[in-house]
């Protein structure tokens, strides 16, 4: 680096110029250390030295839920069997198995509904049972009615089936018992209807998923 000073003065006759002092030359040096100092800070102000940098990044995956019911014949039978001679206060069994084939618990719930000739003349008893129900319709758990009524095709039998946690192992074992109106008359002597039962789960999000 070079550093340089210019002094201008007054003009003066030629003649012999003194010999500069030894004050002056020590001026003359600390001026230019100062420069040499000073330009030396502008250096570095400006990023004439290294800058380092280091980026790092990490990424996780998310997936939505799944909402899938399914009913499913239990107890060894199928809830589609005809049932044929009814009389006034018959009755007969289904059983089923609501289960939660999704990725979370959620609530559900059912229909029976009747139609055809028959319809309104059929009382509807859902019940649940703890564990699975046996021959003769036995619980030998807890059980839990689900809803009862008498539906037609306009007016469903509603059931309430509740939470149901996800996984087969945690299916709700539902028995329905169909009974024949003990006073149904005798005009519908052969005549005809069908049942039928669905069944729907609905999952409310707002959960926190911090933990996964």
């Amino acid at each position: 680096m070079t550093t340089s000073t210019t002094t201008t003065g007054p003009t003066v006759t030629p003649s012999a110029a003194p010999a500069p002092c030894h004050t002056h030359r020590r001026r003359g040096r600390i001026v230019g250390a100062a420069a040499v100092a000073l330009a030396g800070a502008s250096l570095l102000g400006t990023g004439a030295f290294s800058a380092w940098n280091a980026t790092t990044a990490v990424s996780g995956n998310v997936a939505a839920g799944v909402v899938t019911p399914a009913l499913v014949d239990a107890n060894g039978g199928s809830f589609t069997t005809a049932v044929a001679n009814l009389l006034p206060a018959d009755y007969f069994y289904r059983y089923v198995d609501v289960r939660n084939d999704g990725s979370a618990p959620s609530t559900f719930t059912g229909t029976v509904t009747a139609s055809g000739d028959l319809a309104g003349q059929v009382l509807v008893e859902a019940t649940s049972c703890s564990v699975a129900w046996t021959a003769g319709s036995v619980c030998s758990g807890t059980t839990t009615a689900l809803g009862t009524g008498t539906p037609t095709a306009a007016t469903p039998l509603v059931v309430n089936h509740g939470t149901v946690a996800n996984g087969a192992s945690a299916a709700q074992h539902v028995r329905y018992k169909f009974t024949f109106s003990a006073s149904a008359p005798s005009t519908l002597q052969g005549k005809t209807g069908s049942l039928s039962a669905t069944v729907s789960n609905t999952a409310v999000g707002g959960n926190d998923r911090t933990g996964g």
